[in-house]
């Protein structure tokens, strides 16, 4: 089953300037890798990605030498986000 995720990439301080163009050339150029658009705030870049395994493709990222760190949000429809949300609640409400 393919999944569908953002990666939030933060890049090592080192390769913003001079190597950041590249670094984002080599993740764009990974197979399950939607884009990488750089971005201004606590992560440096967005990936999205789409693979059967989420993990294996942040570690993939997270092991380029300009990766500083790696955070994975993973895309699930709303309703199964309100049918999540829901089963707590219930699950509150009954203990």
């Amino acid at each position: 089953m393919v999944l569908r995720a953002y990666l939030l990439v933060s890049v090592r301080d080192e390769c913003k300037k001079e190597s950041f163009p590249q670094a984002v050339k080599e993740i764009e150029a990974l197979d399950e890798v939607d884009f990488a658009d750089p971005v201004v705030g606590d992560a440096d870049l967005v990936v999205m990605v789409e693979t059967d395994n989420i993990e294996q493709t942040a570690e993939k990222v997270a092991a380029m030498p300009c990766t500083e760190n790696v955070s994975v949000l993973r895309v699930c429809s709303a309703l199964e986000r309100h049918r999540t949300l829901r089963q707590e609640l219930l699950q509150k409400l009954a203990d």
